[in-house]
């Protein structure tokens, strides 16, 4: 496979998070003072947080599956419920919320983590070898709370 050709190629990416911040945050940037528990980490699909754990697991891994298709300038499409943002600057969510007792999930903060770093060559690799192309993530910022923002290819460990 040179390139895919109508979206029609399948990519895993394994997602593995790592160094979860606990399921007690205490916002102190609010002014309010809000305290976030029990905090879950989840996965965002289509407008739906999927996958939701508890934020004091050691590892937690997701494996969210993008159609790979070609845009006008011949680089990788991320297609798919799991995908977000412009064509040219795809990527993805993890989310943080509250779950309540009925299992809704109130969501507070997300991490952006970003897809257009990844090249044609990694992917056919990947596709043609029926195996996930992998990052790894540490879900705790500098102040010891949920990672949020823009996660960027220097923010996460890509193996492919």
């Amino acid at each position: 496979m040179s390139e895919a050709r109508s979206g029609n190629e399948e990519l895993t990416i394994e997602v593995v998070c790592r160094h979860l911040p606990g399921i007690r945050f205490d916002d102190s940037h609010n002014p309010a003072g809000v305290v976030y528990e029990p905090v879950h980490l989840g996965i965002q699909k289509g407008n739906e947080v999927t996958g939701a754990v508890p934020g004091n697991r050691k590892t937690v891994i997701f494996r969210p599956a993008f159609k790979i298709g070609k845009q006008p300038d011949g680089s990788p499409n991320f297609l798919g419920p799991f995908a977000k943002g412009k064509p040219s600057e795809r990527f993805f969510y993890l989310s943080w919320g509250v779950v309540d007792n009925a299992g809704h999930f109130a969501m507070f903060r997300r991490a952006k983590i970003h897809l257009n770093h990844l090249s044609w060559e990694p992917i056919r690799d990947a596709i043609s070898s029926n195996r996930p192309i992998r990052v790894i993530i540490d879900m705790t910022d500098k102040k010891g709370g949920p990672l949020c923002a823009s996660v960027r290819r220097d923010r996460a460990d890509w193996q492919i």
